[in-house]
């Protein structure tokens, strides 16, 4: 359970995104929570994303130290990509629908890096937990490399993340007898 409230800032932080863009695009919330200063909202979800990156970072620590089996955090890999399918649907309406006018273009650009940004935490954990799934002797060596790569690709890594965790769930111990 600690793990699921450890990745809680890994999964809300494209959603703190939409968030963000919700109160930079509207008035009132923009005037009492920042006094309208988007500098302020910047630092607010830069300092949100180095949390989240360190969350990722204890998560993944926690089940190198062997805290975490394989088929644990690749279901906590699989509930995090799950979860977070809505915002980057909705993020990636919003990029197409800002590259319309050319001041959209460099909210894409920021749109696409936070995505990079999400996909790079969930991709960090999601090797982990192909990692343990082959220290573990439930994958073999060439199918957690594949795995891990998997993580980090755009919309592969959700299929990638499903498999992994039904491998590391059904699998029998890598070299033994069935």
């Amino acid at each position: 359970m600690k793990k699921y409230l450890l990745s809680l800032p890994v999964l809300l932080f494209p959603y703190l995104v939409l968030a963000a863009l919700v109160c930079l695009y509207t008035g009132f919330l923009m005037e009492e929570i920042f006094q309208s200063n988007g500098f302020l909202l910047i630092g607010a979800v830069l300092l949100c994303a180095v949390a989240a990156a360190g969350f990722a970072a204890v998560v993944c620590g926690c089940a190198l130290a062997k805290r975490t089996s394989g088929q644990e955090m690749a279901r906590l890999n699989m509930v995090i990509k799950l979860c977070q399918i809505p915002a980057y649907l909705i993020i990636f309406a919003l990029g197409l629908f800002c590259l319309i006018s050319i001041w959209g273009i460099l909210l894409t650009l920021i749109l696409a890096a936070v995505d990079c940004f999400t996909i790079a935490m969930t991709g960090l954990i999601g090797s982990v937990s192909a990692f343990r799934s082959y220290r573990e002797r439930k994958l073999a060596k060439g199918a957690a490399v594949r795995a891990a790569i998997c993580q980090f690709i755009f919309c592969v890594d959700v299929f990638a993340c499903v498999k992994l965790y039904l491998d590391a769930r059904k699998a029998p111990a890598y070299g033994q007898a069935s």
